[in-house]
């Protein structure tokens, strides 16, 4: 516990107490792999609950409980190539985690401070109607430059807010290996980032409600 001290002369006029926020090991951020970027989204949601319930929560998070009407048909759209492709809707899964995720080789658990801060990546080309994704290990994802891909880092994180409330932020940061695909994507982008946005604070709430 720190302890400041107002003197006014050499009389103590009035002490504040806090509790620090400490960080043990090596603090792992999204900046460590994506520092400069081309195309991003943010949003934070304020929680009154504190960081590590909430940090659980959105770490666990079954993304197949997350509704929104925007959210919704977001995601019907976006898998709607694939469905025509196989004529056959693809088998559903009954939950599906951010582990999950990892565990299926699309994306890749690049760092995680536990309590605080998590970033995954994705490779592949994303913007096209079938997505292509393109395994890369976490050790070789800083260096990836491929023509014709792209990158997405995607951090959650939670920090102290208040007494006993929480800041979350859902981070979203793409990087383009090449001009022309750059140029693609950027045309790609502005059509899709308000239901990305949408997505990302449905996620939000739904980690929100569950850590309450």
């Amino acid at each position: 516990m720190n302890k400041e001290t107002k003197e006014t002369g050499t009389t103590p006029d009035t002490t504040v107490t806090s509790t620090p926020w400490e960080v043990t090991g090596r603090t792992v951020t999204i900046d460590d792999f994506a520092a400069e970027y081309d195309f991003d989204a943010v949003e934070h949601l304020v929680v009154n609950r504190p960081p590590d319930a909430v940090y659980s929560a959105l770490r666990h998070l079954d993304l197949l409980t997350i509704r929104s009407r925007t959210a919704d048909l977001a995601m019907w759209v976006r898998a709607l190539p694939e469905r025509l492709k196989r004529r056959v809707p693809p088998r559903q899964p009954t939950r599906l985690t951010y582990d999950d995720l990892v565990a299926s080789e699309d994306w890749v658990l690049l760092g995680e401070q536990p309590g605080r801060e998590v970033v995954f990546g994705a490779t592949g080309r994303f913007w096209t109607p079938i997505v292509r994704w393109e395994p890369v290990p976490a050790e070789e994802f800083r260096e990836y430059g491929k023509p014709g891909r792209g990158q997405i880092i995607s951090s959650l994180s939670v920090r102290p807010y208040g007494r006993n409330s929480s800041l979350v932020t859902y981070d979203i940061r793409t990087t383009l290996c090449d001009p022309m695909t750059r140029r693609v994507f950027g045309a790609y982008w502005r059509t899709v980032k308000p239901f990305v946005r949408a997505i990302m604070r449905a996620t939000l709430r739904t980690a929100a409600k569950q850590a309450a």
